[in-house]
């Protein structure tokens, strides 16, 4: 049973939630029977200023929220403008690197989630605003665009640089990696 199905109130809640916050905003079942939410979001500065407009595509892991897994979230637009080279964050099917599920500090079983996501989001992409104009510099002067702020290594580094920062995981708490096992079933045995 999926989770649109298991609990269509919260499907509700979380479809409302982003029909505040994205224009076009679209949301369904895809063929799947992934549920996904979609549209435009845009990156305002306090005084209303607009960065940028990204078209993203949330998609929810079949058993979200039971076992706290994050929603991936997809950029479907600036993929003729934005590199997904070097530290951008971003892989090369358009999924945004946002965070170790484990640190991100968002319970994803609470019903406002999804607030707390689309708060790290307009973080991020602020961040990629910033990131791909150093990255469009180097081609001009040749040096390394550095990502602005604090981040962590790609896959399976930075799930190891996120246990470390964290003291160490218990066996039986949830992996750091968001994949919804405990860690002694899931990353233990590879590190």
């Amino acid at each position: 049973m999926c989770r649109h199905d298991a609990d269509p109130n919260r499907w509700k809640q979380e479809q409302a939630v982003a029909a505040q916050l994205l224009d076009d905003f679209e949301a369904g079942i895809d063929g799947t029977r992934t549920a996904y939410i979609r549209g435009t979001f845009n990156v305002n500065s306090e005084h209303g200023h607009v960065y940028e407009s990204a078209t993203l595509r949330i998609e929810y892991p079949k058993t979200f929220p039971a076992r706290n897994q994050p929603p991936s979230v997809y950029l479907e637009s600036h993929r003729d403008r934005w590199k997904n080279s070097g530290d951008s964050h971003i892989e090369s099917d358009g999924r945004l690197c946002l965070f170790i599920p484990g640190e991100s500090g968002i319970a994803f079983s609470d019903p406002t989630s999804l607030n707390d996501l689309f708060a790290v989001i307009h973080t991020f992409l602020f961040k990629q605003h910033i990131y791909q104009k150093r990255l469009a510099k180097t081609l001009i002067t040749g040096g390394v665009a550095k990502w602005p702020g604090e981040d962590r290594s790609h896959g399976e580094q930075g799930i190891r640089e996120a246990i470390r920062a964290m003291g160490g995981v218990g066996r039986n708490a949830p992996c750091p990696c968001g994949s919804g096992l405990k860690y002694k079933k899931c990353h233990m045995r590879k590190f």
